[in-house]
């Protein structure tokens, strides 16, 4: 998988950690994406439910084997919309083309 194709894939279920974040209180917190709304991410760490908004942070998702960074200000569109709007996810691709926040590793 490529790291584009990420962007539309469904992240439920998948190992969450926060690289970067407006509020410092939420970097490095680490857990299970349990659910997902056009501008929160839920992430059960331990016993405890955190809710983290997607505008300005970087989300580092895992896929397999691989960690993808992923800049939450792009995925914020309702889930089941990402899945089918590529063309509104690539068109932010690209207008942040060259930015470290989609590197991935494997």
């Amino acid at each position: 998988m490529n790291s584009d194709n990420v962007y539309i894939s469904e992240f439920i279920g998948n190992e969450v950690n926060i690289r970067k974040s407006s509020n410092i209180n939420n970097i490095n917190i680490h857990g299970k994406l349990i659910n997902e709304t056009k501008n929160m991410m839920f992430i059960q760490n331990n016993n405890k439910i955190m809710k983290i908004p997607k505008h300005r942070t970087i989300f580092t998702i895992k896929f397999g084997n691989c960690f993808y960074d992923m800049d939450g200000d792009i995925i914020m569109i309702r889930p089941e919309d990402r899945t089918k709007d590529r063309r509104r996810i690539y068109k932010k691709l690209r207008s942040n083309d060259g930015n470290e926040k989609h590197r991935n590793r494997c």
